[in-house]
């Protein structure tokens, strides 16, 4: 059999279109990665097996090889297979391609090819085959049986539907991969269209098989997909898959309705969010799981915002209409937006507090203005009630001492809403305990606050340094007041306190009719008394000077120990410092900075004029005077609650201006101001201007706060004045 040049012709394209199926499933091996790859690469194996063993088989004129060689064609046959399973991966539908999907789908074609092979034993491939020589190619001639149509109508099937999905793409992709797809139904189409005219329409064995040369146009068409069009690139799959992964993935909750408002898709988010179970609402009324009242579905696009437990959720409603412009249902989704809307409600409440703060400082500098000229305790309280309830930040504003707050008095300064003599809705929130919630915020450095059934009461402290005047209540509508507010409202009551001690000390000074009380306190509870029984000195102090709003000097001249001994002993039983000036055997100067704890820091800072203190056997006697028209009973009944020990033997009243006690006397020193003055003074009792030395400037500087240079400073204003004569007392010398 001598083949002719036809004949080689043929074969040598079988033989180019295997290698062009080759190099194929060798490119998309290489893509693995990529939906569709893989069976898209067995595919092209499946071919170049096909047309190969075809090129080999017409080259093979004994029967019994050719027979061969049709059966290794016949492998190639399965293609069918990997092209229904590439259609469904490439186009986003692999949730289909699972292992057992693809034995299945494999049961028939691996029974189709065992068929072919036993052939001869059951013939229902084909009844009769006869070998044929054309053009010096062997041709076979089959008589088809049963098995063959059965399989021939099951390779049309799944091509059908692979077709089906390529085309549909073309549609639903909004024509992005029209390019690709019509090259893969070309090359689908060819060698389908040539496997029908050779099996239907061409006699059998008369002509050369066209299914195998039609896949050169398979290859090239797919060739011309993989390396032009992107096939691997731009994948179907991506955009499908994306897509639904994009709603069912979604952090957002996805529920879409039908026209009477029937769940017909949910996402697990949006399961979540209305508590129910996706799969089991489906078909149910979304009023079911959605309060309907909140969402306008007739609305073009319309938002929508809900609270649900503790979230805060938009739901933004859109209308579903289909290619007519017919609505068909709505889509809800709804994103999380508590994070916003905590955010947003933040904001804002730093608005309205920044708001509120200007209000109040604008009052705070109103009230500070007026404190400075105001003349009596009484026009204090008043314009302070008046002036914060002009701002309309509080309701009611009520001021009194701390005897009135405690039940003792009834000296109420109330103004606002709430007219009758005494707050009672505040003295029930804070349970009758309002002295004791302003002790516990003074020593915290806080004003309390107390909620009622329509606002909140505020307690403002009014004191100076540690002793506590009385109580300024706030009564205001909101349900919270920062804690920068009552920072300022802190502020403003130790302003209040401040101008308090002000007057009181004006009065003091002015007083025409003076108070003289003469207290003594037990060792037990004073901490000089307990000092001098336990070293068996004599204690007294000879001055005092300012040395903050809070503390003052005291100068306690020491006899009968040592003013080391002293010194250490004072320092273990006092909160304030404690520094010895001068040291001697039997004698000697301590320099006590007085803290409020202190029965003598009580009365200092309360603003009575201390004539003198001193110890005397197991007690310490302090003797006071008072301005008679000021508040004795509040020193007493303030004395009472914090030192019980302490007892007024002596109350004496007489006419006159208040002594100074142990001040200095005012000439040469006209021009200076007080703090000077107290510098001059607490520097003059230190012993700095002794030779030696008893303190230094830093030692000075040390005990009143302030820096060596300051000192100086205010020194240098009194350099050349006869000190010594200013300062004559028969206690120092």
């Amino acid at each position: 059999m001598v083949v002719t040049t036809r004949g080689w012709l043929f074969v040598a394209l079988l033989v180019a279109c295997t290698g062009i199926m080759s190099a194929l499933a060798g490119y998309a091996s290489r893509h693995r990665r990529e939906p569709g790859a893989v069976p898209f690469a067995l595919l092209m194996v499946s071919l170049s097996i096909w047309s190969g063993g075809y090129a080999i088989a017409l080259l093979t004129p004994q029967p019994a090889w050719r027979l061969f060689w049709e059966d290794v064609q016949w492998i190639g046959t399965t293609l069918h297979l990997w092209l229904f399973l590439f259609a469904l991966a490439y186009t986003g539908h692999d949730q289909y391609v699972t292992r057992r999907s693809v034995a299945l789908l494999g049961v028939f074609p691996t029974l189709s090819v065992l068929a072919f092979w036993t052939n001869p034993w059951h013939r229902l491939m084909w009844t009769e085959v006869r070998v044929l020589d054309v053009d010096g190619l062997a041709l076979v001639e089959f008589t088809y049986g049963p098995g063959f149509w059965v399989h021939t109508l099951y390779t049309y099937v799944l091509i059908a539907v692979a077709v089906a999905l390529l085309v549909r793409l073309v549609f639903v992709s909004d024509y992005l991969y029209t390019d690709q797809s019509v090259l893969l139904l070309l090359g689908i189409a060819t060698p389908f269209v040539a496997n029908v005219l050779d099996i239907v329409f061409l006699e059998p064995g008369q002509t050369i098989d066209l299914t195998p040369y039609a896949f050169t146009v398979t290859g090239l068409a797919f060739g011309y997909a993989l390396f032009r069009r992107q096939l691997f690139d731009l994948v179907p799959a991506t955009r499908q898959l994306g897509r639904n992964a994009a709603i069912s993935q979604l952090d957002a909750g996805v529920v879409i309705v039908d026209n009477a408002h029937r769940i017909v898709y949910s996402n697990a988010v949006a399961g979540e969010i209305l508590g129910y179970d996706p799969g089991a609402a489906l078909g149910k009324p979304a009023r079911s799981f959605v309060d309907e009242s909140r969402i306008d579905f007739g609305a073009e696009d319309a938002l929508a915002e809900i609270e649900l437990e503790d979230s805060v959720y938009e739901v933004r409603i859109s209308p579903i209409v289909d290619r007519h412009d017919r609505q068909i249902g709505n889509t809800l989704v709804y994103y999380d937006v508590t994070a916003r809307f905590e955010r947003e409600r933040e904001l804002a409440a730093h608005r309205d507090e920044l708001a509120t703060l200007n209000d109040l400082n604008a009052v705070i500098r109103g009230v500070n203005q007026a404190l400075v000229s105001a003349p009596s305790r009484e026009r204090i309280e008043r314009t302070v009630s008046d002036r914060v309830v002009e701002s309309d930040l509080y309701r009611t504003a009520c001021i009194a001492d701390v005897a009135t707050w405690t039940g003792d008095a009834d000296r109420w300064t109330v103004a606002g809403d709430h007219t009758g003599p005494a707050p009672p809705a505040l003295d029930d929130a804070l349970d009758g305990d309002v002295l004791g919630r302003v002790s516990r915020a003074e020593d915290e450095g806080a004003v309390p606050t107390a909620e009622t059934d329509d606002g909140t009461w505020v307690v403002v402290p009014v004191g100076y340094g540690r002793t506590v005047y009385g109580v300024l209540g706030l009564d205001t509508e909101r349900a919270d007041v920062s804690d920068r507010e009552r920072a300022v409202l802190g502020e403003l009551g130790e302003s209040i306190g401040h101008a308090i001690n002000a007057v009181e000390t004006r009065r003091l000074l002015s007083a025409e009719s003076i108070i003289e009380l003469e207290l003594e306190h037990p060792a037990e509870s004073d901490p000089l008394a307990a000092t001098a029984a336990a070293t068996g000195a004599d204690l007294t102090v000879s001055g005092f000077v300012p040395a903050t709003a809070e503390d003052h000097l005291a100068y306690v001249h020491v006899t009968g120990a040592p003013g080391a001994m002293v010194s250490a002993a004072l320092d273990s039983r006092v909160p304030g410092s404690v520094r010895t000036i001068r040291d001697g055997e039997t004698d000697g100067l301590v320099e006590w900075s007085v803290a409020g704890e202190s029965l003598l820091g009580t009365l200092l800072e309360f603003g009575s004029a201390v004539q003198a203190a001193r110890t005397d056997d197991d007690r310490a006697t302090y003797e006071v005077e008072v301005p008679a028209d000021a508040n004795v009973r509040a020193l007493t009944d303030h004395l009472d609650r914090q030192y019980p020990d302490a007892v007024v033997v002596a109350k004496r009243e007489r006419t006159g201006p208040l002594e100074e006690p142990a001040g200095i006397r005012d000439a040469g020193l006209a021009g200076l101001t007080d703090r000077q003055r107290e510098v001059i003074e607490a520097a003059y009792r230190a012993g700095y201007f002794n030779w030696p030395r008893d303190s230094t400037a830093e030692d000075v500087a040390d005990s009143l706060d302030i820096t060596a240079p300051t000192l100086h400073a205010h020194l240098r204003k009194a350099e050349g004045s006869l000190l010594t004569d200013l300062f004559d007392r028969a206690d120092v010398e």
